[in-house]
C-alpha cells in the first residue's frame, strides 16, 4: 500500500539528514526561530513552538495566568494564548496559539539524552533586560538519573529562563529548561534542571489527541494527528524500527531491503535510513492535521489551511505520476477533478527547501 516507490525522496532526504554545508549555522543554533517570550501578569518566561498551534512552556510561568501574551522572535508578531496543559509535577505547560509563518517548529527527540552530552540551552532571561533576542547559553547534561526524575544541567541561566528549549547538536529538544537545582541550606548548587523532553512528548500526545485527531462516530478522537515535520500519531521522525513498533503495537507486515516496512492494518509505512525514520507515509482516512486537513479533502482546502506549497511536483505513485504538493514537513498526494488528498507523508522541515530549489 505504500505507493511511494519514488527514489528522489530517499536520496533528497539522506541529503536533508545530513551534517550542514559549509557556511550553515548548526542545527542547535536554528533553533532560535522557534522561540517565543511569554508574557503573564505575573512576569515573562520563555517557550518554543512545538506545532502549528502549540507553544511549549514550563507550567510555572503560566499557572494561574488570567492572561498570556506570547511573542514570536521570528515573526516579531505576538498573540493571545490560552492554556491547554499545566502538569505541576513535571513543569511542563502547553499553550494554544497561532503559530505564525517564518517561526520554526521544534521537535523532541526521541530518546533520552546520554550523561555528558554537550546541550544548549535558548530563552529570555531576566526577559528583555539582558537582551533584545533570544539569549543561548552552551553546557552539558550533568544528571540523567535524579530523585524527582528531572535532567540535571551544568550550563548558565537566570529567571526568565524558564521554559526555554534545551537542545542538542541536532536541534531537537532533549528538555525544558524549569529551574535552578538548589541544595536546601546549602542554596544554589550552580546546576539547572530540566524537564526531559521524553516525558513532554508523553503529555504533548494527550493535548495533541483531541486537538488534532478526528472524531469516529461516537464523537470521541482516534488521537491520530498528523504533525507536519513531526510524526503521525506516537510514530516520530527519528525513531528506530523497535521504537516505531512498540509506538503502534504491532509488528510491520512486511519490511524490504531499501528501508520501508508495512504496517497494513494501519495503511501506515515508514522509510528508514541509517535506523532512523525519515518518511512516514499513511493512506488512513482518520488521520488529520490541527487544520482537520486528511484524506478526501480538497486542493481548496489546503490553500486555505496552508496557503500555496512550496512547490508542486510529479512523483511516482503506484507505478504511475502523482502530483504531490510540497510543503515544510509534509507532502500531500492529490489526484481527480476537484483533486482530493488521497495519501500524505511527514517529511523532515529541510525537505521542502532540498527538494523545491
Amino acid at each position: 500500500m505504500r505507493g511511494i516507490a519514488l527514489v528522489l525522496v530517499a536520496i533528497v532526504m539522506i541529503g536533508v539528514t545530513s551534517h550542514p554545508a559549509v557556511g550553515q549555522s548548526p542545527p542547535y543554533l536554528g533553533a532560535k526561530q522557534a522561540l517565543v517570550l511569554v508574557e503573564t501578569s505575573a512576569g515573562t518566561g520563555s517557550g518554543f513552538a512545538i506545532a502549528p498551534n502549540l507553544v511549549a512552556t514550563a507550567c510555572h510561568v503560566i499557572k494561574g495566568a488570567a492572561g498570556i501574551r506570547i511573542h514570536f522572535w521570528a515573526a516579531k508578531v505576538q498573540h493571545s494564548a490560552r492554556t491547554a496543559m499545566c502538569n505541576e509535577r513535571y513543569d511542563i505547560g502547553f499553550v494554544v496559539v497561532p503559530v505564525p509563518e517564518g517561526t520554526t517548529i521544534l521537535r523532541f527527540a526521541a530518546g533520552a539524552p546520554s550523561q555528558g552530552e554537550r546541550i544548549w540551552v535558548w530563552g529570555y532571561p531576566l526577559g528583555t533586560t539582558i537582551a533584545l533576542e533570544p539569549s543561548v547559553a552552551a553546557g552539558m547534561i550533568s544528571a540523567t538519573e535524579t530523585p524527582n526524575g528531572f535532567l540535571a544541567l551544568d550550563v548558565s541561566g537566570a529567571p526568565g529562563n524558564s521554559g526555554g528549549p534545551v537542545v542538542n547538536e541536532t536541534g531537537e529538544v532533549v528538555g525544558i529548561l524549569v529551574g535552578s537545582w538548589n541544595a536546601g541550606n546549602h542554596g544554589s548548587t550552580g546546576f539547572k534542571y530540566a524537564a526531559p523532553g521524553t516525558t513532554a512528548t508523553k503529555l504533548l500526545a494527550e493535548v495533541q489527541a483531541p486537538a488534532v485527531g478526528q472524531a469516529n462516530g461516537n464523537g470521541q478522537p482516534t488521537g491520530n494527528g498528523i504533525r507536519p515535520g513531526e510524526g503521525i500519531g506516537a510514530v516520530q521522525l527519528g525513531m528506530s524500527p523497535g521504537q516505531v513498533q512498540e509506538a503502534i503495537g504491532l509488528p510491520p507486515s512486511r519490511s524490504s531491503a531499501r528501508g520501508w516496512y508495512d504496517w497494513d492494518t494501519r495503511k501506515l509505512s515508514v522509510l528508514f535510513d541509517n535506523g532512523k525514520a525519515i518518511v512516514i507515509y499513511t493512506e488512513d482516512p482518520s488521520a488529520a492535521t490541527a487544520e482537520t486537513i486528511q484524506l478526501g479533502s480538497t486542493d481548496v482546502d489546503l490553500i486555505k489551511a496552508y496557503g500555496a506549497p512550496a512547490c508542486a511536483s510529479l512523483l511516482s505513485f503506484s507505478g504511475r505520476a502523482t502530483l504531490g504538493w510540497v510543503y515544510h514537513g509534509m507532502v500531500l498526494f492529490l489526484t481527480g477533478s476537484p483533486r482530493q488528498i488521497t495519501a500524505l507523508a511527514v517529511v523532515p522541515k529541510g525537505f521542502a527547501t532540498a527538494i523545491c530549489r
